[in-house]
């Protein structure tokens, strides 16, 4: 759901497909900055915490993984089968 001027839309692609299609669109792998960008383009502005939840939803998934390339910046990156990662006690 967006608000603007006042008025509330609501969008038929939930924002974790659009991520999922997102990262899909760039070959798998995208800054955290660009994917905001991306999302503000199609879903006006979206706020942090709401993008969080969606990319730890889709981390616990195993769909993506996130790393922090420093403080302010993280990478986000679509996993396939064959590159994914082990949780504990998977090994």
């Amino acid at each position: 759901m967006s608000r603007k001027l006042g008025i509330y839309v609501w969008f038929a692609k939930p924002i974790r497909l659009a991520i999922l299609e997102i990262l899909e669109k760039v070959g798998g792998r995208i800054s955290e900055s660009e994917l905001k960008e991306r999302l503000k383009k199609i879903y006006g502005e979206a706020p942090s915490t709401v993008i969080n939840q969606i990319l730890m939803q889709l981390e616990i998934d195993g769909l993506i993984h996130v790393d922090s390339i420093n403080p302010r910046e993280r990478i986000i990156e679509r996993l396939s089968e064959e590159k994914r990662y082990l949780s504990v006690g998977e090994d």
